[in-house]
């Protein structure tokens, strides 16, 4: 699984956010299926691809990390958000993006493959997060021919 390097300018995601130990605490296919009924109250917002971020925050309970999911829509700029939601600034930057096919294996094999492939680059990890990007082509988890893209931001 070899990635393109691109270059994005910044983002900005609205969307809802659920916190966990660790991934596996988090229902995300429920915070996908609760943020639908907000998904087109927000303005300015493109439906076409859903993002979701993930990101370990420091410091929880007894100083032990907590796990961030975001499932979110971009927007071109922030206009009305439900109260119920949350912007998430993304920094302008340099991408390794890697498409997933899930013929390919699940989500664990993936994210494996792409944080193997930049521990054996050049290049090293810019922020502590990491974005899926869901398009037209994504189906499901459990249908082969589905993908998505994962992005790593890279320095």
């Amino acid at each position: 699984m070899e990635p393109s390097i691109i270059t994005r300018e910044k983002m900005l995601l609205v969307g809802l956010v659920e916190t966990g130990q660790k991934i596996g605490d988090i229902d995300i296919c429920g915070l996908w299926n609760s943020f639908e009924k907000y998904m087109f109250e927000i303005e300015n917002s493109s439906t076409e691809l859903g993002y979701e971020l993930h990101q370990d925050i420091p410091g929880g309970k007894n100083g032990a990390p907590r796990h961030c999911c975001l499932v979110a829509v971009e927007v071109s700029e922030i206009g009305a958000v439900p109260d119920e939601c949350f912007v998430k600034v993304v920094p302008a930057g340099r991408y390794a993006v890697f498409t997933h096919q899930f013929k390919d294996g699940t989500y664990g094999q993936a994210f494996k493959k792409a944080y193997d492939w930049l521990e054996d680059s050049d290049l090293s990890l810019a922020h502590q997060f990491d974005i899926q990007v869901f398009d037209e082509n994504f189906k499901g988890a459990g249908d082969p021919d589905s993908r998505m893209e994962i992005y790593i931001p890279v320095r």
